[in-house]
């Protein structure tokens, strides 16, 4: 996706949850990112992610097929919540009328920050791209969306009341966020000074250097360089399954496209990276709680 077909896609993201504020006695049109009693502020932390989609009725098939998702409609017509097991973990967001000639579907995966105006002053100091300026969402908080210095889309939300609490995922919800970038030292740089990430962790995963972005003790993202050059930098959501290779077998019969299976071992067989029926992509991760 180009620039500027991803600067449409993003708007359109902005302008659906925005609509709450046209209404004379603006009132929550969506629901809040957690109700946690326990919930407070987590800044570097990823708390939430929205899927711009071109079909939402292949992709709710997809997706509820292979993970046992669930949906919920919002008082915003192209907006729609994404529960598993009775835990609201996402949003899908109606993209075919913005541009139906060209296909905007992926994930967009949303970072806490202390402060969303400071963060996206940072990003145009540093190179990034602001695709839109901070906004208010009844219901859900600050919103910006931008792409970093090497071209990642992601957003930025300084949430009402609080960040989830920190818990282990079940099978079928989100467990990590990756960044893909093509220069892996300046993407840690802008990040540790948007964030204040220490890096207290760097491994070796199939022979390339693969670091961890921490929050104090806890582990917040990776970052990697591209492992497919054809593909461009972005934020790779996870979902924890407990059977990657049976999941992405299912992936091509319900209308998905898998990039790399478990059979290319990637992190020792435990990973499946694949794309929804409108082409947004995903991995899909066994992890084992310890």
């Amino acid at each position: 996706m180009n620039k500027r077909f991803r600067a449409r896609a993003v708007v359109g993201l902005v302008l659906a949850l925005a609509l709450a504020t046209a209404c004379a006695n603006p009132r929550p049109a969506i629901a809040p990112i957690t109700t946690a009693a326990d919930a407070a502020p987590s800044p570097g932390k990823f708390v939430w992610h929205d899927l711009l989609t071109e079909d939402v009725d292949a992709v709710k098939k997809f997706y509820g097929e292979l993970l046992g998702w669930e949906y919920r409609s919002t008082a915003l017509p192209n907006y729609t919540l994404i529960e598993h097991d009775g835990r609201t973990i996402g949003g899908m967001v109606d993209m075919s009328e913005v541009d139906p000639e060209e296909n905007q579907s992926q994930w967009v995966s949303l970072l806490s920050v202390s402060d969303v105006g400071d963060a996206v002053r940072t990003t145009r100091g540093a190179g990034g791209e602001i695709h839109v300026n901070p906004v208010e969402i009844p219901g859900r908080g600050t919103l910006a969306v931008v792409s970093d210095p090497r071209g990642a889309l992601i957003g930025y939300v300084k949430a009402i009341g609080g960040d989830p609490p920190d818990r282990h995922p079940a099978i079928g919800e989100f467990m990590w966020d990756e960044l893909w970038t093509d220069d892996l030292e300046d993407s840690y740089e802008f990040y540790r000074k948007l964030i204040g990430y220490n890096l207290e962790e760097t491994i070796i995963l199939e022979k390339e250097e693969y670091i961890v972005f921490r929050s104090g003790s806890k582990p917040r993202a990776g970052v990697m360089v591209r492992p497919i050059e054809e593909v461009r930098s972005n934020w790779l959501p996870y979902l924890r399954v407990d059977d990657p290779a049976g999941r992405s077998q299912r992936v091509e019969g319900l209308g998905g496209h898998v990039l790399l299976s478990p059979d290319d071992e990637i992190r020792e067989g435990t990973v499946a990276i694949g794309m929804d029926p409108s082409g947004a992509a995903v991995a899909l991760q066994k992890w084992d709680e310890s």
